[in-house]
């Protein structure tokens, strides 16, 4: 658990200063009022200040802060003060990008504010606590007594007598006149924190994987060995952005035709080899001529601070803002007014002009964002060819993660993350409230670069059966957006711990079984299953099935009782996975009754349906005119920086792993005419 702590340095001179410490966290913001205050307690003075100086700390159940304060008293005039330090430490060093705190709470940075009462002057620190039951409790420390863990979410009411003649804090805020906080007085969004889970990970885990009676000696296929390999796959995609492998490291990932792709790949092959696979190759192929590679290198999305949003308003620049395919800006930036449309419906853009403006519309998926394309893309090419100069889209989905998905708008594009947008859309709200709407702007900067003539790289392992005249092909591939845990590292990692199965002697299959860890899947030109079909002609001649193996052990997201601070909505990990749709292309009775018995078997949390998708890498296999199974997800985090290890579930590995080996020694024992009626 993350702790907190707050510290009041004290010095006793006619100008009393408190010492900021260096790493505040952001999601503390300094807040005053003039209301009348409770007396003070001189009880609990720090010994040896001689009644000069005292603290103490106030909470009232059911708010939103809590806060130790100094309370200064001399003898010249009537004054009140409360100073406040905090420090918070965090459980690690992070690098720039990480500076928000562990679930994105806030960025490093501390607004203060005093007001002026008769007699008063008032300095209050507040530092937001979570309830204990939601993600954490956190401990608040002074230097005048130790701390205690808070089980409430509480806020600080805080206090405090006077007297005379010290001077006012003006050492620690400037006077402000009412009403001119940063921003309306809106809370900061959060940032973007790489490698954090966006959902909140509880210690209950998952449903431990059934083991079928029999199979308490297949080692390879538990979830604790699957796991260690799904840790060094995303392992290369955390290198990828610690190196800048694209521009400035804002994307990263394991991507084909650059270096963590082909490291990917390679690995995938060496891991082959070690399980005692003879026939191991890696294939190289080149990306189609008539094929380019659209990469973002740099950007942003700035909103522009303005005085009328509050005095000390600054620039706030969104961390998840995400640049869609082909998106291009001339002259490489813009600047142009807001225009919130909502869902962008006909309905609604009746009533809005867009002409000039920065189109800002608002998606909810109902799980992953593929199912969105079709229309969140067609609303964007709507809004552009009204005149809109660029889109945003804030894509309403766990915690607050930059998400690549969405292409061809028609113009320049960027999704934000939930957090961002909703405090974008909070801003509007209180900017039309206040008649400065139309003073409110964002700039957009954004660098490019198209990539050809890249090379690929599968890598291919085959296990001659008894009898090679058939074969059944296993494909998972290797490549993803950002730490892709998810898309699609428990798949590959599924696929390498069927083939250390099917390699020992005594599992040796009746037909061969090729295991293709492919490469190109998000990489245009470089389609991994096409080259490998059109590289192997004779092995896939004889193949009688496909299987793909994509995105199959993330962890099911649920909407939370608990918000964040800023009044988001939390998510929560459940005991199971997410729903896994199992397509049949060819609705064989055979090969459909070994999905139900996988469920009852393993516990496999197939959704309830029969489908005959190929999608995905299975489409690359369509031409071969065989059965293509493929069993894939379809979670809130496609796609997106949040699909990290910890979203993962281990006993879903297991799961997963333990029902293709039963499947497939099924498949090898069944005769042609049940696996193809």
């Amino acid at each position: 658990m993350a702790s907190t702590s707050s510290r009041i340095a004290f010095r006793r001179s006619p100008s009393i200063s408190a010492y900021w410490a260096s790493s505040c966290r952001s999601g503390m913001r300094m807040k005053a009022s003039s209301r009348s205050l409770p007396e003070a307690s001189s009880r609990g003075c720090p010994n040896g200040l001689g009644g000069a100086l005292c603290w103490a700390t106030s909470v009232v159940p059911g708010t939103t802060g809590t806060a130790t304060v100094a309370i200064v008293t001399s003898t010249a005039m009537v004054a009140t003060r409360a100073m406040v330090a905090t420090n918070l430490q965090r459980r690690r060093m992070r690098s720039r990008d990480d500076m928000a705190g562990p679930h994105g709470k806030g960025r490093t940075g501390v607004v203060m504010r005093s007001y002026l009462a008769p007699r008063t002057l008032v300095c209050v620190g507040v530092r937001p606590v979570r309830s204990a039951n939601t993600r954490k409790e956190q401990v608040m420390h002074s230097t005048a007594r130790k701390s205690r863990p808070r089980a409430a979410v509480v806020r600080l009411l805080l206090l405090v007598v006077a007297l005379i003649g010290s001077p006012p804090c003006a050492a620690f805020a400037t006077q402000v006149a009412p009403g001119q906080d940063a921003w309306f007085g809106l809370s900061l969004p959060p940032g973007l924190q790489p490698h954090a889970s966006p959902a909140i990970i509880g210690d209950r885990g998952p449903v431990p994987a059934m083991v079928p009676a029999g199979e308490e000696g297949h080692r390879e296929l538990e979830g604790a060995r699957i796991q260690h390999d799904l840790e060094t796959i995303v392992g290369f995609s955390r290198a990828s952005r610690e190196l800048h492998e694209i521009g400035g490291g804002q994307l990263w990932g394991r991507i084909t035709g650059f270096p963590s792709g082909a490291a990917t790949v390679t690995w995938a092959a060496e891991q082959f080899r070690a399980a005692g696979i003879a026939e191991v190759a890696l294939q190289s192929f080149d990306q189609a001529v008539d094929e380019s590679f659209w990469l973002p290198l740099r950007w942003e999305v700035r909103l522009i601070a303005n005085p009328v949003f509050g005095a000390r308003s600054q620039d706030v620049v969104f961390e998840t803002a995400m640049p869609l395919s082909p998106s291009e800006i001339p002259g490489g930036s813009l600047t142009a007014p807001l225009v919130f449309v909502g869902t962008a419906s006909p309905a609604e853009l009746v009533h809005i002009d867009v002409a000039g403006k920065v189109a800002i519309q608002h998606v909810r998926p109902q799980a992953h964002t593929v199912f969105e394309r079709s229309p969140t893309v067609a609303r964007a090419q709507d809004l552009m060819s009204r005149g809109a100069v660029a889109v945003l889209t804030v894509i309403d989905q766990p915690g607050n993660g930059r998400a690549r998905d969405f292409s061809n708008c028609g113009g320049p594009c960027f999704n934000l993350g939930g957090r961002d947008g909703l405090f974008l859309e909070r801003v509007m709200d209180a900017a039309a409230d206040a008649g400065t709407l139309d003073q409110l702007s964002v700039r957009l900067s954004l660098e490019t670069e198209r990539r050809s003539g890249l090379s690929a790289v599968n890598g291919v392992a085959v296990i001659r059966g008894s009898d090679s005249q058939e074969a059944i092909v296993l494909n998972a591939h290797a490549d993803g957006w950002f730490d892709a845990a998810g898309d699609n590292a428990d798949g590959l990692s599924v696929l390498l711990a069927l083939a250390r199965h099917f390699a020992k002697p005594e599992n040796r299959p009746e037909r061969t079984l090729v295991f293709v860890a492919s490469a190109g899947h998000h990489s245009p030109g470089m389609n991994g299953p096409r080259s490998f079909v059109a590289m192997n002609p004779e092995l896939v001649a004889s193949s009688v099935l496909v299987f793909n193996i994509e995105h199959v052990a993330q962890r099911n997201l649920s909407r939370a009782r608990s918000l964040f601070d800023d009044g988001y909505r939390e998510y929560i990990a459940d005991s199971g996975e997410a729903p896994i749709v199992a397509g049949i292309t060819n609705r064989s009775p055979f090969l459909e009754d070994l999905i139900r018995r996988g469920v009852e078997r393993y516990g496999i949390n197939f959704v309830s349906g029969a489908s005959t998708m190929a999608s995905g890498e299975g489409g690359g296999y369509r031409s071969l005119g065989v059965p293509i199974v493929t069993a894939m997800q379809a979670p809130p985090l496609y796609h997106t920086s949040g699909e990290v290890l910890e979203t993962i579930s281990t006993p879903g590995l297991e799961r997963m792993a333990r029902f293709l080996a039963f499947f497939v020694r099924e498949v090898d024992a069944a005769p042609l005419r049940e696996i193809d009626p």
